[in-house]
């Protein structure tokens, strides 16, 4: 669809044909001293989230089909999962591949915990099996195996001592003691029904070794750890509990399920034959999504909640807060080429190429790729002029020439022939004039090939940045002119390339270092102005042929009555306008207008590394005022960017179809309605 054209308007084409599926979470870890979330969703993909200010994916580890994902844990920076397919695996997340497997005895496995002094990390699986293992001086080796128990072990949780372990099965609580490798405890919950077993699904274990459990039921129970003697028992929902957290202070309980209502339970002093007792009493319910949740956990202050219908949600109370993250993929998922007018949409394990509306013509799909064996993709790139076509998995990389035919026959044409540089990556980028493609590659290492006007695709320069980048660049840039490249890396550093003679690339300055990652950056299309925006809303302008900053500022998003806890992910120049910024901010954009710059100029110390023996030295940079002003909302927008001079693109996942795929809610009879 694309809008109406009005006087001094741009036309604004809104993809709609992104049809997403949902991707449910299975399981979540917070890690509060790094500031760093882990979820896996029910594709086997694992996300690593930055949540020190507003949210954002920093970067997502591929699944496999038929491959789950059941059990996530941090032990300081280093991140562990298991799974249905029977192993522990370690993740190195700097390279974003796997760094230890270890086989577990008892088949699948269902949960996992490390201890509170992370010096243990114990397994639980099918086959009733405990596989406990020392995971100290960032080394991991076996320990022991805890006595079999009959029936699968759904959930495991450590004492604070880390002397014992509290498992959940069919059936019972288990008390173990690690020492003796034995149950010392096994306490049993009851049946609601005879012939129904009752599933442990979640627990919990308190400081004075109080410990929740949530089962099938829908109940909460309370047991004695040292006595091994049930307290209290009580309903809570009419179906499964699958999750329970606490905050740092033991005070609020959270209880959560198949029935998506978070229930919570404050822990007061209540009077029982005539004994003042601490207990749980119900204070409030939530409803925040719309299908079973499965994975509840606390950062500091804050709920964090996932489940079936795939939304990441961060909430608190007082105050009343609530933001949600769908569930779409990592950027980029979608490219634009503006010369061919044509949009490329990644998905899971395939590629669809559409073209763009015209006032005569409507969108249609002409062409969708299928990766080898469904393998997850990782990366995917088209080139400005439509004609070059490159995808990443895990283990392939394929690079096509595209042949379209309008109302013709259509020809997509593999590529074999690539030189031995042309390996699996994580990011791609072509050149605004479609004669070279940069290949991001692990270990900071980034290739460039060029193409000819004979279509050969010839490896030009290999550019070892590990001295500049010391983890992923997570966003890239080409100038319209293509003679600079500008890379932005997790570990906060910000590099300008050149292209120099004989189209060799060279470093031309290393931005100063800010606390946190860009989450967005842009080049000015006719200056050499690099816009970069931050996950506080800080945001600067930065002119690499001066070395000086023209410009840096906080947005006051608060102000439009946007969320400060979501990302600016996109900036757009207008080619008008160099005064005009249009920025995309969660599912809202916005835009940004200079005023004229005052007379005033402002002293600065500038710090640059980019050029040979440059001290550091004064610079003023000019007070600019500007306004911010909302422009349009979407429902769940993914990518903007600018089509030629008077067009602009704004590519939206439809609502419809991450919806209408999910399974059926949890519905409760209510007296008196239909």
């Amino acid at each position: 669809m694309i809008s109406k054209t009005k006087s001094g308007q741009c036309r604004l084409h809104n993809v709609q044909f992104y049809n997403l599926l949902p991707r449910g979470i299975n399981c979540l870890a917070v890690n509060n001293g790094n500031s760093k979330l882990a979820l896996s969703r029910d594709d086997g993909t694992i996300e690593i989230w930055n949540i020190s200010a507003a949210p954002f994916m920093e970067k997502s580890l591929p699944g496999y089909e038929k491959v789950s994902v059941e059990g996530l844990c941090w032990v300081g920076e280093r991140l562990f999962s298991v799974g249905l397919a029977g192993s522990l695996i370690e993740w190195d997340l700097r390279l974003m591949t796997m760094k230890n497997t270890f086989l577990l005895t008892g088949d699948a496995a269902w949960c996992l915990d490390v201890s509170r002094d992370e010096r243990r990390l114990a397994v639980g699986t099918e086959g009733g099996y405990i596989n406990v293992y020392n995971v100290e001086n960032d080394d991991i080796q076996y320990e022991k195996i805890l006595d079999k128990q009959e029936g699968r072990i759904v959930c495991v949780r450590f004492d604070w001592s880390g002397d014992f372990l509290v498992t959940g099965s069919v059936d019972a609580v288990r008390v173990w003691n690690l020492k003796k490798g034995h149950a010392v405890h096994k306490m049993t919950t009851g049946r609601s029904v005879r012939d129904k077993e009752t599933i442990v699904w979640s627990l919990l274990v308190l400081q004075d070794f109080t410990i929740v459990s949530g089962d099938s039921r829908g109940k909460i129970m309370f047991f004695d750890g040292n006595l091994g003697t049930a307290i209290d028992s009580i309903t809570v929902s009419k179906a499964d509990i699958l999750s329970l957290t606490i905050d740092r202070e033991e005070k609020f309980l959270y209880v959560t399920g198949v029935e998506p209502i978070i229930r919570i339970y404050q822990r007061v002093e209540v009077t029982k034959a005539n004994e003042k007792v601490k207990s749980f009493v119900r204070t409030l319910n939530r409803r925040y999504h719309t299908h079973d949740i499965k994975a509840l956990d606390m950062y500091r202050d804050k709920l964090v909640s996932g489940g079936v219908d795939g939304s990441l949600i961060i909430s608190s109370f007082p105050p009343f807060v609530v933001d949600i993250y769908h569930a779409l993929l990592e950027a980029p998922s979608s490219a634009v080429a503006q010369d061919a007018r044509v949009v490329l949409l990644k998905y899971v394990n395939y590629l669809e190429l559409w073209t763009l509306s015209s006032s005569s013509v409507e969108s249609r799909k002409i062409l969708q790729v299928r990766s080898k064996l469904d393998e997850h993709i990782v990366v995917a790139a088209v080139s400005p002029d439509g004609r070059w076509i490159v995808y990443s998995t895990e283990a392939t990389i394929r690079l096509f020439r595209f042949e379209y035919q309008n109302g013709g026959e259509s020809r997509l044409i593999p590529i074999r022939a690539v030189p031995e540089q042309f390996e699996p990556c994580y990011g791609v980028q072509f050149t605004s004039d479609s004669k070279g493609v940069f290949v991001f590659k692990r270990e900071a290492v980034i290739e460039y090939f060029g193409i000819n006007d004979n279509d050969d695709f010839d490896h030009k320069q290999t550019i070892e940045a590990a001295k500049w980048f010391t983890e992923k660049i997570h966003l890239t840039m080409v100038s319209q002119d293509s003679d600079y490249l500008v890379c932005a890396s997790l570990c906060c550093a910000i590099v300008v390339f050149k292209r120099e003679k004989f189209g060799r690339w060279k470093r031309l300055t290393t931005l100063p270092k800010y606390k946190l990652p860009p989450t967005a950056i842009s080049i000015q299309p006719n200056s050499p102005i690099l816009a970069a925006v931050f996950p506080d809303h800080k945001i600067f302008q930065y002119d690499f042929s001066e070395y000086r900053f023209t410009f840096t500022s906080y947005l006051k998003l608060d102000k439009m009555k946007a969320s400060p806890n979501k990302i600016v992910s996109s900036i757009v120049f207008d080619p008008r306008n160099d005064d005009c910024m249009i920025l995309q901010h969660d599912s809202s954009v916005f835009v940004l207008q200079f005023e004229e710059e005052e007379a005033a100029q402002t002293p600065r110390k500038r710090r640059d590394s980019g050029r040979a023996g440059n001290n550091s030295s004064d610079e003023t940079a000019a007070i600019k005022r500007y306004s911010l002003s909302p422009l349009k909302q979407y429902s769940r927008l993914v990518n903007i960017c600018w089509l030629g001079t008077d067009e602009m693109v704004a590519i939206e996942a439809n609502p419809l179809s991450m919806v209408e795929h999910l399974p059926p809610a949890f519905r409760r009879k209510v007296y008196g309605t239909a």
